[in-house]
């Protein structure tokens, strides 16, 4: 696959990157490079017998039990401020 100017300045944009326009060719040789080796890599690789889930279903679990948690009123004594029921905090978002 072979990745113009265009295609690279719109994958700079999105990620947020400035690239010179004397290093845009360099750029697309690279991304070029690299999706070219990614698509040896696909054609070479049998991935047929290879579980869709990775393994994630072997991963040990614990039972999801039901258990006291601390005390309200510890909590709020340890907060700065705190109204009767919860913890004053700086405003973050204006």
């Amino acid at each position: 696959m072979e990745i113009t100017r265009e295609t690279a300045q719109y994958v700079a944009k999105l990620s947020r990157l400035e690239i010179a326009d004397a290093d845009m060719d360099s750029v697309c040789r690279g991304l070029t490079s690299i999706l070219s080796y990614m698509d040896e890599i696909n054609a070479s690789i049998d991935t047929g017998a290879v579980s869709a889930t990775g393994g994630v279903a072997d991963c040990p679990t614990r039972p999801d039990t039901v258990s006291p948690s601390m005390n309200r009123a510890f909590l709020l004594d340890n907060a700065p401020e705190h109204s009767d029921e919860t913890p004053i905090v700086p405003r973050v978002v204006e």
